[in-house]
């Protein structure tokens, strides 16, 4: 499953980071707290949401805050990093 399309009512994805088709990291906000996060999934194929999911609907699972730069800033220079995105993103943490 895309991640563009996983968006539970928990979860509002505002940018994808990093996708390589099996796996994904999305940067977004935890509607819970209203805080800015990232989450990370595994994406499935065409017959399966992937995984994190509950009852059948797929999820993100959510990193800790306290690491959310340091996964950020490891995905630059990754080849299937969105480049546009981390840098959205990282002038929206750093302002």
């Amino acid at each position: 499953m895309k991640p563009e399309n996983v968006n539970p009512n928990n979860f509002k994805v505002l940018y994808v980071l990093y996708n390589n088709n099996d796996f994904s990291i999305a940067y977004g906000i935890w509607t819970e707290s209203g805080d800015n996060c990232i989450a990370m999934r595994w994406n499935g194929n065409s017959d399966d949401v992937g995984y994190p999911k509950t009852f059948g609907h797929p999820m993100w699972f959510i990193v800790d805050n306290e690491l959310k730069l340091t996964v950020i800033k490891s995905l630059i220079g990754q080849n299937k990093s969105n480049k546009e995105n981390l840098i959205k993103v990282l002038t929206e943490e750093y302002k």
